[in-house]
């Protein structure tokens, strides 16, 4: 599905029972396993809404398990709402979506969050790798003369130097420091990948594990021979005109989701709006986000 417009995507999904039937055929393209207990033994009931499992006896709808489980909106809704998010290029606020969907803001808000849920980056099958660089900005409120990062919260990320494909991963933290950076950097960069970074200190122990280049900024410096940091804060500039465009503010408790979604669609610009739509629902089994969970 490349090509995929609000004219055609009413035509694919024109009722309940073509999304179900979709939602069936991206969860379960080989084997139907059961969400309960993981059997391959079960069957269908004529309506073909409903599964029973023959091994724990339970049954399940193509639902359950996702972010869809005890969910009384129409998947309709869910699906235009995922499409209207995956699709826009600075995503789409609650008070948009309750307007598009004719649901309350409180609804849209939810549905988006778990949306958001899904778009995170441990569906990724390898760590970034090549040329890598790192960097850390911050987001909030005014901040006050004595201490410039007060009120702001701070987000970490690395994004591989790959002009049109390059990925990026980020992480919100309370403080930005080296006890942070390093086990992210590790975690999610490939072993003998080249590390650039500014001068910041909170890099310094990066040339004990990996291959490290800085500039520095201090001295004006912001290219050298290949180094710089002007992909990474690039990707800032648009992470920080979506928050302030179209959610005008985001609170740092949720602020992680946020960054979700951006680096959803980072990862995902060289995709067509069908493809991308696709690829987020080849990440929605087994996510599950509660109400309470999310406010809690």
């Amino acid at each position: 599905m490349s090509e995929l417009n609000l004219i055609n995507f009413h035509q694919q999904f024109p009722d309940e029972q073509a999304c179900l039937d979709y939602l069936e055929n991206i969860r379960w393209a080989k084997d139907r396993a059961c969400p309960h207990c993981g059997s391959l033994k079960n069957y269908k009931f004529k309506s073909g809404r409903l599964f029973k499992c023959g091994d724990c006896k339970k049954q399940f709808t193509s639902k359950v398990g996702t972010i869809f489980t005890d969910t009384h909106i129409p998947l309709k809704k869910w699906f235009m709402a995922i499409y209207l998010l995956t699709s826009r290029k600075k995503g789409t606020s609650s008070v948009q979506l309750s307007k598009d969907l004719e649901i309350t803001q409180k609804t849209a808000w939810f549905m988006l969050q778990r949306i958001r849920y899904a778009m995170s980056y441990g569906t990724f099958d390898k760590p970034l790798e090549g040329i890598i660089e790192a960097d850390e900005t911050y987001i909030g409120g005014k901040s006050d003369l004595k201490n410039k990062f007060s009120n702001k919260v701070a987000v970490i990320g690395i994004v591989e130097k790959q002009k049109g494909i390059g990925r990026i991963v980020t992480k919100v933290t309370k403080h930005a420091d080296a006890t942070v950076a390093i086990p992210f950097i590790r975690a999610n960069a490939k072993q003998n990948s080249e590390i650039q970074t500014d001068e910041s200190r909170i890099y310094s122990r990066l040339k004990r594990e990996y291959p490290h280049q800085f500039v520095t900024h201090k001295n004006f410096e912001y290219v050298r021979e290949g180094v710089s940091t002007n992909t990474i804060e690039g990707a800032w500039n648009h992470l920080k005109l979506g928050l302030k465009a179209i959610y005008m503010g985001v609170s740092p408790k949720h602020l992680e989701r946020y960054c979700d979604e951006f680096g959803f669609r980072y990862n995902t610009r060289d995709l067509k709006d069908g493809e991308r739509f696709e690829q987020w629902f080849g990440r929605v089994n087994g996510k599950h986000l509660p109400y309470k969970d999310l406010v809690g």
